[in-house]
């Protein structure tokens, strides 16, 4: 009798750290804002690499914490998610930029003067830039913590996967900060830093809900193997669009617009978690952990 008693204050428990997560990320945009309005900083700042790590990895700590929460009833060991996560970090993000800038090189998407949404950016931010980035964090969790003991249920995929993406994003963030002579603007660096951590968590859980149901099912090897297949399409066309069209809205002629990519590239990335939110319920809901309570 004392079981749902302790099961609805962990759930409350849960659902009031989840909030605190997300209101740490909002409290670290306005911090950074603030410190411009304060300061009086109207212009570009150098960041330097140590404060660009800083604003890069702070992001990722929250999104972590809430990631792993989402695996409410059997919550996967804390040193395993982190490592992972920093797998994303030192071996998925070099590899994936090693493919796009030296293995195959293509048009970049910053060129002025051509269209966003041409054949061959298409073509280069879907099957280049989102293939090669969800192929490296694929590779790292498959050839890691998938054979483990530990990844024994269906939701384990989205919850290791969007681990790597949180630290595929910190190596992503860190490089658009420090590049340029280390100079951005402030509140819109965090912002960007935490949309984007966003962003790539949410195309790796997609594939990481393809990767959990082809481990764990019945079908025949051929079905399995087209679901990743499809899973690892889905999120390298997801990546692509968010690349293409954030540049898009991002800068329109010659004006740039910052604040207008930072809002689109977070509705974008919004809208990709919500659907990973809906699917990883009903693994939840289906899950044995949940059944032993």
């Amino acid at each position: 009798m004392q079981r749902p008693r302790w099961s609805l204050r962990r759930a409350r428990a849960l659902v009031g750290t989840k909030f605190l997560l997300i209101a740490g990320l909002v409290g670290f945009v306005l911090v950074a804002w603030l410190v411009e309005l304060v300061a009086g900083i109207h212009d570009a700042v150098n960041l330097g690499p140590m404060l660009a790590a800083v604003i890069a990895g702070i992001p990722a700590v929250f999104w972590l914490g809430f990631f792993y929460m989402m695996d409410r009833h059997e919550p996967e060991p804390k040193q395993l998610v982190a490592g992972v996560c920093v797998l994303g970090v030192l071996i998925a993000a070099p590899i994936a930029d090693f493919v796009q800038s030296q293995a195959v090189p293509g048009v970049a998407l910053a060129v002025h003067g051509l269209s966003p949404f041409s054949f061959d950016r298409i073509l280069e931010a879907v099957l280049i830039v989102g293939l090669s980035q969800e192929m490296c964090k694929y590779a790292v969790v498959r050839y890691t913590i998938y054979m483990s003991r530990e990844f024994d249920e269906p939701m384990d995929g989205i919850v290791y996967m969007m681990a790597c993406g949180t630290g595929f994003a910190v190596w992503v963030n860190y490089h658009r900060l420090s590049g340029q002579n280390h100079e951005v603007y402030l509140s819109i660096g965090a912002a960007q830093a935490v949309v984007t951590t966003l962003a790539h968590a949410s195309f790796a859980g997609l594939l990481g809900y393809a990767m959990g149901r082809a481990k764990f099912s019945r079908r025949s090897a051929p079905v399995r193997g087209i679901l990743l297949m499809l899973g690892l399409l889905g999120a390298a066309t997801l990546n692509g669009q968010f690349t293409i069209v954030e540049n898009w809205v991002l800068q329109r002629g010659l004006t740039q617009h910052p604040w207008y990519g930072v809002g689109y590239a977070a509705l974008s990335a919004a809208l990709i978690f919500s659907l990973i939110w809906i699917v990883s319920q009903r693994l939840l809901a289906a899950s044995p952990a949940r059944r032993a309570e």
